[in-house]
């Protein structure tokens, strides 16, 4: 009897495990995290946020927004287009490395007054030098530089103009703000 118990105890342990790891994997967050641990995109979905979480109050004006394109992108390499998408040129004017970059972009829809945020903290990997110049993109390509984005954001759904006001922190530096506008058209396609 207790010998007919043991394969039914190991059936029922080995099913009860297998529940578990399925539970677990069904409970785990597929929300992404707002700091990647590389610079390139990855498979997190990127979720707005309500509120722009950057307290950096440094006044020392060492960095600047040199360019910010929402349309019209293009390959830096052989001047061929690429998908639209938030291309952020960044240059650090200061004596030392900037770091610790904080993005929080803000889509808004003047047509129906509806806007929408988000926030990214870009990884360690993410410095500039004295005196360089690096540009951020945000479109989910895997490539260096290039961060997740909300695949259903108004950006990429929207056919109305859009305000796009992009705030960017480095640790050491003042923060910086520009407003773009993106074009009323068709939701975004490949190029």
């Amino acid at each position: 009897m207790i010998r007919t118990n043991r394969p039914r105890r190991a059936s029922a342990l080995s099913i009860m495990l297998a529940g578990a790891v399925a539970l677990g994997a069904c409970g785990s967050s597929s929300t992404g995290s707002s700091n990647p641990s590389s610079g390139t995109a990855t498979t997190a979905q990127i979720l707005p946020v309500t509120d722009n979480p950057i307290t950096n109050d440094s006044t020392v004006d060492t960095l600047s927004i040199d360019s910010v394109l929402v349309e019209n992108n293009e390959d830096p390499a052989t001047g061929t287009a690429v998908d639209d998408h938030l291309e952020i040129a960044l240059t650090n004017t200061g004596a030392q490395t900037l770091s610790n970059f904080e993005v929080f972009y803000t889509f808004g829809d003047p047509t129906t007054d509806t806007t929408e945020s988000y926030y990214l903290q870009l990884p360690d990997t993410f410095t500039i030098a004295a005196g360089a110049t690096r540009v951020a993109h945000f479109d989910d390509t895997g490539a260096a530089d290039h961060f997740p984005v909300n695949k259903y954001s108004l950006y990429a759904t929207s056919t109305n103009a859009l305000d796009v006001t992009v705030v960017v922190s480095a640790e050491g530096a003042a923060v910086q703000t520009t407003t773009v506008q993106k074009d009323a058209a068709g939701p975004e396609e490949a190029d």
